[in-house]
């Protein structure tokens, strides 16, 4: 008898469990990003092209210390991600303003410049080996006017 009344908890616990699942996967997301539509936010891997998700992604890399530090030798290996993370939002603003050469330019800028970092074997971006220090700071100082020049072409403060 004992054992007919484990089952059927059991089975009321998993029906309730499968009930608020079903409804929990129609649902919409619940806080969007501005300058995502829901159907970016829902879909993971999926890049939002809209220019306000260019500004949202540049305003984080401008807040970045690989940005704002007034000693980039100080940040400089740390900032491999920062350096790739602005090669994406470079891309989705030249995605999201492919007719407008102020901005098409600024983003092809900040993708030399990720692509010169990464040619000099700078930290994140090529582990193992040497690196030549002077051309890391180098690169990064490259890059973070490369940025200025994007977020200067998107209206976004730099």
């Amino acid at each position: 008898m004992r054992r007919a009344t484990v089952v059927s908890v059991g089975s009321v616990v998993l029906a309730a469990l499968v009930a608020l699942l079903a409804g929990c996967s129609d649902a919409a997301p619940a806080d969007i990003p501005a300058g995502q539509s829901s159907e970016a936010a829902a879909a993971p891997g999926v890049e939002n092209r809209s220019p306000d998700a260019a500004r949202n992604k540049l305003r984080l890399a401008l807040a970045d210390p690989c940005y704002t530090s007034a000693d980039p030798r100080a940040v400089w290996p740390r900032c491999g991600r920062w350096v790739e993370e602005t090669a994406s939002t470079a891309r989705t603003a030249a995605n999201a303003r492919p007719d407008d050469p102020a901005v098409t330019a600024a983003a092809a800028g900040v993708g030399a410049a990720r692509d010169a970092y990464v040619a000099r074997g700078c930290p994140a971006t090529a582990p193992g080996g040497t690196v030549d220090v002077g051309a890391c700071v180098g690169g990064l100082v490259t890059a973070r006017n490369a940025v200025g020049g994007l977020a200067r072409a998107l209206g976004s403060p730099s």
